[in-house]
This record gives C-alpha cells, structure tokens and sequence, in this order.
C-alpha cells in the first residue's frame, strides 16, 4: 500500500483560490488512482440527485486536483495532475468567501488526532435559514461526500488523517501514526476559513 495525499483546487466568487485535501492509502497507482478520483469528484459535483454543483453559484469552481505520493513521514515525494471544468450552476445569490461547508471525518479512535475536518465552499444564500444550512442541504453534502469515500474504499483503499511530527507539547501523541477514516458527515454550522478573503481588497464609497 502508497500513501498518498489528494488535493483539490478551486476558485471561490471573488477569484481568489481555496484547496483541501484528504489522505488517501492505496494499491492503485498514481496514474490509477487520478482516474478514480477524477470520476468520483465529477459525481460529486454533477450527480443528479447529490450534485453539490447545484448549490453553487457560477462563480465557484472546481479546477484541479493532485494525487502527491508521500514517503515514510509524509513527505511529498511525487505528484500527478488532473484537470477539472466544473462549475456551480445555481442562480442563487452565494454566501461570503470566507464561509465555509464543514465536514468532519469520523474514525473509531477517540483522540483528537484520530479525526479531522475539511472546509468546502460554502453553499448559495437560499440555503441558510435563521443563520443554519438547512437538513436538506447538509444532508446532500454529506451523501456527495460519502459517495467520495465510497470511490476510495470500493477496492480496499481507505482514508486516513495522521499525527505528523512529535508535538512536544503532547508527548502521548505518537508521531507519524495514521487512523483510518471510516466516516463522514457534514455540519448545518457554517464555518469560517478568514484567510480565503485575505487577498481581497475593500473598496470604500
């Protein structure tokens, strides 16, 4: 088994980039690999009945990904690119850059270190009710996202989070230890990335 690290790019509304990436452990190939997740974040984004592409405005993208193969402490060793054209296709009106669709991966481990979090673009305005994502609408990211972890998994590959470097301030942390990732699940809570909007200038009237 490779460990590797897919990370997805894109473009929010403003034009300014945002990216996240998930730990990926497999006997694909690099190049096997890129074709599996190419299918499974075009399902993502286009399915007709999980898309997330619908509830996007046109101005949020999809563009990239890159499946990087990583050595013994997760350093990057190689990397392979793909890609993508899709776009959002609401004609609702969307939410702040900086506002974000959080997603946690779940695993049975029960440390910090044995779970995790991915921030999407967040969805358009008609979702959110009394500041909320509705059922509704965190209940089809959640099912786009597990349709994505159902691709990874379908021939034994898993998703993973690891520890990194020894942390001394948490020494019963051990270091460079992967969990697998079991599960995930989508919040109706916007989150927040401030740092996507840190390039976006003001304009004062």
């Amino acid at each position: 088994m490779t460990d590797y690290k897919m990370k997805v790019h894109g473009r929010l509304t403003s034009n300014e980039p945002y990216s996240w990436a998930w730990g990926i452990t497999s006997n694909q190939t690099p190049s096997a690999l890129v074709t599996t997740m190419a299918a499974a974040l075009a399902d993502m984004w286009s399915n007709g009945t999980y898309g997330l592409g619908a509830q996007y405005a046109p101005g949020i993208r999809l563009d990239s990904f890159d499946i990087i193969t990583l050595g013994p402490t997760f350093r990057e060793t190689f990397k392979q690119s793909h890609t993508l054209t899709l776009v959002g296709t609401s004609g609702d009106a969307p939410i702040s850059d900086k506002s974000t669709m959080v997603m946690r991966k779940v695993s049975t481990g029960l440390q910090r270190w044995q779970r995790g979090f991915t921030h999407l673009p967040a969805p358009v305005e008609g979702v959110l009710v009394n500041g909320l994502y509705t059922n509704t609408a965190r209940d089809r990211f959640t099912t786009a996202m597990r349709a994505v972890l159902s691709a990874i998994t379908a021939d034994g590959s898993t998703l993973y989070v690891n520890t990194g470097a020894a942390d001394p301030e948490h020494p019963e942390k051990p270091a460079y230890t992967k969990t697998v990732i079991t599960d995930v699940t989508c919040s109706n809570k916007p989150g927040t990335q401030r740092n996507r909007m840190n390039k976006v200038v003001g304009v004062y009237s």
